[in-house]
């Protein structure tokens, strides 16, 4: 099963804080989530996570990644 995960949880795996998790949310372009529509509590599929993570890895710095 698809383990759903909190902002904190996410913000941990990725390294990155939860003021950014929210802003990507904002922008558009982060990772995607599910907004629990009762309490508006936002969730993260760790999968999802996962395959964005994989999706950042670079070989070197001229690496543009995954298109």
């Amino acid at each position: 099963m698809n383990r759903l995960m909190t902002e904190q949880e996410t913000a941990q795996m990725v390294g990155m804080s939860v003021h950014w998790l929210r802003r990507k949310r904002w922008e558009g372009g982060g990772i995607p989530f599910i907004k629990m529509a009762q309490h508006g509590a936002v969730r993260y599929q760790e999968e999802a996570v996962r395959q964005f993570i994989d999706a950042h890895f670079r070989t070197s710095t001229s690496d543009p990644g995954r298109r």
